[in-house]
C-alpha cells in the first residue's frame, strides 16, 4: 500500500505510480469527502462539467415558454386547450 504524505501546507502528496494508474496529471481535480467511517475518500473528476456538453449538436430550434409549457402538458397526459 502506497503513502499518501501531507505537507506543512496542507498538501497531498500521491505517488507517482498512483497518479499513472489513474491517469491524473499536474492541475487534475479530485472530489474529497470523508466517509462515515471517518476516512478520507478521492475520486477523481475525468470530466469538467462543459466537456461533457462539448460534442452535442447544435440546436436550431428554439421553443418559447410556453411551448414547453404546452409540450410538459401534453406529456404528462393534461394537454390545455
Amino acid at each position: 500500500m502506497d503513502t499518501v504524505t501531507l505537507s506543512s501546507k496542507g498538501q497531498l502528496t500521491i505517488p507517482r505510480q498512483m497518479r499513472e494508474a489513474l491517469g491524473l496529471a499536474p492541475g487534475a481535480r479530485l472530489q474529497a469527502s470523508i466517509d462515515r467511517h471517518g476516512r478520507l475518500v478521492l475520486v477523481p473528476l475525468k470530466y469538467e462539467p462543459e466537456d461533457l456538453f462539448r460534442h452535442r449538436p447544435t440546436v436550431d430550434r428554439v421553443l418559447s415558454l410556453e411551448d414547453m409549457d404546452r409540450a410538459i402538458a401534453a406529456a404528462a397526459g393534461r394537454e390545455d386547450p
